[in-house]
């Protein structure tokens, strides 16, 4: 069983990162899906990609990893748009062979399957969006199968 910690839309908050990873200690991931706005020395130990606010940062603009038998495709989101966005998100995890995508930029949580693909966002530590809260999400996987929780800060 793996632990991914995921979270997004940081905003320059630094402390959200430190708080998040004093918070779970004890993940095999951290996953920032990107709009950290920190510079890369400040994410060693996190996966990141590079949202449209990450004008500083060398990271890339996607992320591929494997926790059991589930591979992850990682991005920021931006690039999906607004119309067609689940068939966009669709196609990109196909065209990847992964079957799950995370992703920020939308401020939202979210967590849709559709035939056996997941589609998680776990909102923003600093300004959620939606009338939800600051969140990040928890995901445990085990084998093919995962959980996923949404967690909140105060």
């Amino acid at each position: 069983m793996k632990k991914i910690v995921v979270m997004s839309d940081s905003h320059g908050f630094h402390q959200m990162i430190d708080e998040v990873k004093k918070r779970e200690k004890d993940a095999d991931f951290y996953v920032h899906c990107g709009d950290s706005e920190a510079e890369d020395e400040r994410m060693k130990g996190w996966l990141c990609v590079r949202g449209n606010n990450d004008w500083y940062s060398h990271f890339p603009e996607h992320i591929i990893f494997q926790a059991e038998k589930l591979r992850f495709y990682v991005c920021h989101g931006h690039r999906f748009g607004y119309f067609n966005r689940g068939n966009a998100m669709l196609q990109t995890l196909k065209e990847n062979n992964c079957d799950v995508l995370l992703s920020g930029h939308t401020h939202v949580p979210q967590c849709d399957e559709v035939n056996h693909f997941y589609f998680i966002n776990p909102g923003s530590t600093t300004l959620p969006r939606g009338g939800s809260e600051r969140s990040y999400c928890v995901i445990m996987v085990d084998g093919d199968q995962i959980d996923v929780t949404f967690k909140t800060l105060n």
